[in-house]
């Protein structure tokens, strides 16, 4: 009996002919995975940010361009100044997709990693937190498909993580991410990276992927500063 093939956490949908360079922005909805998706791709080494909130990896210079009535004009300078983190770096903000329109012009090499999540999952999420749920269910909904109008827009590199699926595998998510953004990368990394997805994390008490990240590169130091000496 042929056995059952059980479905990645990450599908890509347009390949990334340059790993290693680039714009990652994660999308996606509010309580949708995001977050640990961003924080994924930053202990991957994409940098997440110019000042990044360790309790959701949003960028708070990311949201403040966003929520600007100058976001167009503002644009460039923030990715130029984000760009000096490193050749890729990335930004992630669950409503990005309401402006993200006016700013698509200005982000050097774009690459869409969207973050999907059961929808029910998402509002509940919400609705705990005091939001009344036929509002936020319409909002997430259209969000979703705000999302997925957007990326099937334009052509740039794609790749789509299932939240659920994500939790099951994190290790397989992890190896997929980090070959579609970076390109070759330790498996050290990828399993330092999968240790910190944990379902109902409470960041950054839990899981803080900032400080993880931190130690490696710092250990990453004494190491080369061990070899050299």
């Amino acid at each position: 009996m042929k056995s059952k093939r059980i479905p990645s956490p990450c599908l890509v949908v347009r390949e990334n002919p340059h790993p290693g360079h680039g714009t990652v922005l994660v999308l996606g909805t509010p309580r949708g995975g995001t977050s640990v998706v961003a924080g994924i791709c930053h202990m991957l080494g994409v940098p997440m940010g110019l000042e990044i909130d360790r309790s959701n990896m949003e960028d708070l210079r990311f949201r403040a361009l966003l929520n600007s009535e100058h976001r167009a004009e503002l644009a460039p300078a923030y990715f130029q100044e984000l760009h000096h983190l490193g050749s890729i770096v990335g930004a992630k903000d669950p409503v990005a997709i309401d402006h993200l329109r006016a700013v698509y012009p200005a982000i050097p090499q774009p690459i869409w990693v969207v973050a999907s999540r059961d929808v029910y999952a998402s509002v509940q999420r919400e609705v705990v937190e005091g939001h009344e749920f036929s509002e936020i269910l319409r909002n997430t909904i259209r969000r979703k498909f705000d999302v997925l109008d957007f990326v099937l827009g334009v052509d740039e590199p794609l790749i789509v993580v299932t939240y659920e699926r994500l939790m099951h595998d994190p290790v397989g998510a992890v190896r997929s991410l980090a070959r579609f953004l970076i390109g070759d990368i330790s498996e050290r990394v990828v399993q330092q990276t999968a240790q910190l997805v944990r379902p109902h994390a409470d960041m950054p008490r839990d899981v803080d992927f900032v400080a993880a990240r931190e130690r490696y590169d710092e250990e990453q130091s004494l190491g080369n500063s061990s070899a050299v000496a």
